[in-house]
């Protein structure tokens, strides 16, 4: 499941509410916590080795990389793998947490299923391990964009095709309902869950969107 709220940086999104007070108007503010979850379950059989731990341009690992930046934008980290080394890996990291994928090779969508969250105060900013051009600023435009509209979901875009692994996905019971019935109904897609919720694109720089899954 998602953290605890104590342990959630909370970005403080205001909706604009009005509510009336006689001749005043009161604008609430609402709060969606913002929790970063990081796919990197997978076999790597075109790479031919583990994608996570190929050594990265600058220091590290590709996994190392891709939570070093997400904790770098002060949002807890949750890596969803069946790699144990990824565990062992991060196991000193703090702010970030190694969670089993519950149904390895199903795909991402059954990945993300047992902890995206129902309630609509809580979100979640989805990255793939196989982009390791990605950059904090990249990172900080998808959150910005989002946060003009965040109740729908804020997709990245390279300006030729959505990658919708790439995105920040909003909580809520019918979001959740539409994935557990597309899961139901056999599609293991993540564009077929797509299609059912409220989404926009938000372009981002292309030169951070490449995704490798072969060897350069």
């Amino acid at each position: 499941m998602i953290q605890s709220k104590d342990q959630i940086v909370r970005c403080e999104l205001f909706h604009q509410k009005a509510a009336s007070d006689g001749d005043q108007t009161v604008v609430m503010a609402t709060k969606i916590a913002l929790q970063a979850v990081v796919l990197s379950g997978g076999a790597s059989r075109r790479m031919g080795r583990d994608k996570a731990l190929l050594p990265h341009p600058a220091g590290g690992t590709w996994l190392e990389h891709i939570t070093g930046l997400l904790n770098s934008l002060d949002l807890p980290v949750l890596v969803l793998t069946i790699h144990p080394s990824h565990e062992r890996l991060l196991q000193t990291n703090p702010g970030v947490s190694v969670q089993r994928d519950a149904k390895p090779g199903a795909g991402p969508l059954q990945a993300i299923a047992p902890i995206f969250p129902a309630d609509p105060q809580q979100a979640l900013l989805i990255a793939p391990v196989d982009m390791p051009d990605l950059q904090a600023d990249g990172l900080r435009q998808l959150i910005s964009s989002w946060q003009q509209q965040p109740t729908a979901a804020a997709v990245a875009h390279d300006g030729e095709r959505l990658q919708p692994l790439l995105g920040i996905y909003p909580g809520g019971t019918k979001q959740r309902q539409s994935m557990l019935e597309t899961l139901a109904a056999g599609q293991n897609s993540w564009m077929a869950w797509l299609k059912q919720i409220p989404y926009r694109l938000v372009s981002l720089p292309p030169e951070q969107l490449r995704n490798c899954n072969r060897p350069q």
